[in-house]
């Protein structure tokens, strides 16, 4: 019997049906089996020569409308001398399967603005290479923002940057499950570095700055937990 565009689609829907179900009852049987991170003693391990503006950290609005999304969420604004300004948010869920860090460049644009095309990129800095997904979100016609974010799970880099589609990250998520059912539930974190520019023209390098520093003055126990290297 040959199989016709409509048949497919019912075939690809029963799919995915059926592995939102397999993946609910697999997550019953795997639990996240570590301590959770100090996220608010990492964002607040910033280098010299870096000020925390007042009032930057988590306001309790935005802490409670990410309750769904992360068990753990923090972000800090600071400024150096020159007056540069970066914005660093970080995230922790014990669940790394269903509430992984967002692909950032989504949640700019729900966020109504318009997002370049993501690209993988390494900081450079004596503590290595660090891997990076870069974009950059236009909030209008005046004022850009340059962004640089990764993500861990399990321990690892996890450097998608695509827009997955819903069979393809369906499937994803349902071969992570398997492979962590008898390891434990990975956990995720995710660390986002950006800083604001009112010429759209000339891409910002504060954010780069402020990365390579902080990466360099952290503890190895510390950067191996925020890079999975």
């Amino acid at each position: 019997m040959r199989l016709t565009r409509y048949s497919l689609l019912a075939l690809l829907t029963g799919f995915l049906l059926a592995s939102s179900l397999l993946l609910v009852e697999i997550r019953h049987l795997v639990s996240y089996k570590g301590a959770p991170p100090d996220i608010e003693k990492l964002i607040s391990s910033h280098p010299a020569g870096w000020v925390e503006l007042e009032g930057s950290s988590v306001n309790p609005g935005w802490k409670e409308a990410l309750k769904g999304e992360y068990d753990v969420a923090a972000a800090r604004i600071y400024r150096n001398a020159q007056g540069e300004v970066v914005m660093v948010v970080m995230t922790w869920s014990r669940d790394g399967i269903r509430r992984a860090g967002h692909l950032q460049q989504i949640c700019y644009q729900v966020s109504g603005c318009s997002v370049s095309v993501p690209e993988y990129t390494v900081v450079d800095s004596k503590a290595g290479r660090q891997g990076v997904v870069a974009f950059t979100a236009y909030h209008d016609s005046n004022v850009a923002e340059d962004v640089v974010y990764w993500r861990i799970t399990g321990g690892k880099p996890d450097m998608r940057t695509g827009y997955s589609t819903l069979m393809a990250t369906r499937f994803d998520k349902l071969n992570r499950l398997l492979t962590y059912m008898f390891s434990g539930m990975p956990d995720n974190i995710m660390v986002r570095v950006s800083t604001m520019r009112t010429n759209t023209e000339q891409p910002a390098t504060a954010h780069l700055a402020y990365l390579k520093d902080y990466l360099e003055q952290l503890s190895p126990a510390d950067r191996r937990l925020i890079t999975g290297l």
